[in-house]
């Protein structure tokens, strides 16, 4: 094969070689720099969440309730909106995020976009982060699907709710918004419909 040089004597394929492996180099900085750059991510959603579960603790202290939520937490000013530092949603969700109570356990939750930590001990040294999909009434099959009942507070056929909620979330809420008589299903429904759905989604484990 016959090779043609450039005005510097060296030959096309030597140029062309140099330039793939810059290109190839350059692609292996920029995995790099992006892996960093989520796994930085990741520690400061793990902080976060740390951060929620011990105000949510002294919280629970004074109230001793069985769930509290991050919504509680911002309206007494105990947290500032947790910023979601993924792309996605500008905050963390409000009531998605919340430490459940039960005997000695204390269990934190914190959705920031698709990405969520589950569940896990507020005084575990490390916690497990999930990617998952958005809550759907079409049923999922296969492992890791979280299963819920929401519920939404009907009123002549019109949900007065922008969504649906848990239960002990939905009767909160309710109370909330519409008088202390209505702490509990029975006592709602003496006055609304309740629309009870079951939705489902995807939980893949990510770091």
């Amino acid at each position: 094969m016959k090779i043609r040089f450039n005005n510097l004597g060296k030959g096309s394929y030597e140029f062309l070689t140099v330039a793939v492996t810059c290109l190839i180099v350059s692609s292996i900085f920029l995995f790099i720099v992006i892996n960093n750059s989520q796994e930085e991510k990741f520690q400061v959603f793990k902080y976060n969440a740390k951060t929620v579960g011990i105000n949510a603790v002294n919280y629970n202290n004074e109230t001793s309730e069985d769930v509290v939520y991050l919504y509680e937490l911002i309206n007494n000013n105990l947290v500032t909106k947790v910023k979601n530092n993924f792309s996605g949603d500008e905050y963390c969700d409000f009531y998605e995020s919340k430490v459940t109570f039960s005997n000695n356990s204390k269990k934190v939750t914190l959705k920031c976009g698709e990405y969520l930590i589950y569940n896990q001990d507020v005084t575990d040294k490390d916690y497990k982060i999930y990617r998952v999909s958005d809550w759907s009434s079409d049923k999922i099959s296969g492992d890791n699907v979280d299963k819920i009942k929401v519920y939404g507070l009907i009123k002549d056929g019109k949900n007065l709710f922008s969504d649906y909620y848990e239960k002990d979330l939905f009767v909160k809420l309710v109370e909330e918004n519409y008088g202390s008589k209505y702490n509990s299903f029975d006592a709602i429904e003496k006055d609304y419909d309740i629309d009870e759905k079951t939705v489902y989604r995807k939980r893949t484990l990510v770091s």
